[in-house]
């Protein structure tokens, strides 16, 4: 579904949501890029906050990509690899992690990764890894995001 201005967003089979944002560059730069992440609606939220993710040039070249749409020209051949870069890589990794094992072992990875530095997981990343295995009767805290986040009521019909 169409979300807001720039964002598309899905439900999957274990109430996350799949995200994909366009981000225009700043100071009229005619550049763009693709945020993309993993929320799920089974967390307490204040907020839309992006749990797993980031942006597609990571995902394809580990590399922050900026696409231009300075001309129209560009613009089109920018969107059609974005597209091509969606199908090819972002889909295929939504579809590997839309299980509970695979996003537990993702938010440890995290996890691990931020402890190398001092850092640790996000509230919202710990509560997530918290819930995995204890998601039944979280309806109300579902129906809580949906209004949160303002979600089209036709996505849960």
């Amino acid at each position: 579904f169409k979300y807001k201005t720039n964002a598309y967003i899905r439900k999957n089979d274990i109430d996350v949501l799949e995200y994909i944002d366009l981000q225009k560059g700043q100071h009229g730069s005619k550049t763009f890029t693709v945020n993309y992440a993993l929320i799920p609606l089974y967390v307490p939220h204040d907020f839309l906050s992006f749990a797993l993710g980031d942006r597609l040039g990571m995902i394809i070249c580990k590399k922050d990509v900026w696409w231009d749409h300075a001309e129209d020209n560009i613009a089109e051949m920018s969107f059609r690899n974005i597209t091509e870069a969606i199908e090819k890589f972002l889909l295929p990794w939504f579809e590997h992690i839309a299980n509970d094992d695979e996003i537990r072992i993702a938010l440890l990875k995290e996890k691990r990764d931020r402890e190398k530095y001092g850092g640790q997981l996000s509230d919202i990343q710990q509560a997530w890894l918290d819930a995995i295995d204890e998601r039944k009767g979280c309806d109300e805290i579902i129906k809580a995001n949906i209004e949160i986040f303002k979600l089209p009521a036709k996505m849960f019909d």
